[in-house]
């Protein structure tokens, strides 16, 4: 899906589909890093995957989270 909503389809063996259709209303949690995950808002993943590539044609990257997971409890874990 592009920004505009529009599906788009790719060829390329690391596609990743798209959560099906019954999941776009599912509630997400918006975040970004700075020195830890810093939550932006609350929306339902289809608005947050539009948000998300708005974003990333601004140079920005902000990562979707299901709205009951905190990033911030794992964030020790990897380092």
């Amino acid at each position: 899906m592009d920004w505009t909503g529009k599906v788009q389809i790719v060829d390329s063996s690391w596609y990743v589909p798209l959560p099906l259709k019954e999941y776009a209303m599912s509630r997400v949690t918006v975040y970004f890093y700075c020195d830890g995950w810093v939550p932006i808002k609350y929306c339902s993943l289809g608005k947050a995957i539009l948000l998300h590539q708005k974003a990333k044609l601004e140079g920005k990257e902000i990562l979707l989270f299901p709205a009951n997971l905190d990033p911030n409890e794992f964030s020790n874990s990897f380092n």
